[in-house]
């Protein structure tokens, strides 16, 4: 078995043209250096970033691509450096309602081939 480090759950605080994504995320956390950072300093093999269904993201994604350190998976996915394999994904919040009725927000990570 092979051991690997993976973090599914990262958040995109502003993309390239500075424009905000998630707005508590720190303004540095961009597609590329959210890529750079997992290989160069945190070890991380696998990334879920979950911003990539926002239109500012997915120009950052198709111009990271063009940079040439990175390539798409023919069944999904990006490998940057032939090291981090990044998973795109988003994250999608729904209300729900307790048998006692109290109310409660489920946050639920979706994760895309392409």
């Amino acid at each position: 078995m092979n051991e690997i480090f993976a973090d599914l759950h990262v958040h995109i605080g502003r993309s390239e043209n500075g424009k905000p994504v998630k707005i508590t995320g720190a303004r540095s956390l961009n597609f590329a250096n959210i890529a750079k950072e997992c290989y160069e300093r945190k070890g991380i093999d696998v990334v879920g970033i979950i911003d990539c269904a926002s239109p500012y993201v997915i120009e950052d994604i198709e111009n990271f691509l063009k940079l040439g350190d990175a390539y798409e998976l023919k069944d999904g996915g990006i490998i940057y450096k032939n090291k981090v394999c990044i998973i795109l994904g988003s994250e999608v919040e729904t209300s729900e309602i307790n048998e006692d009725g109290r109310t409660g927000s489920a946050h639920n990570c979706c994760y895309f081939p392409t």
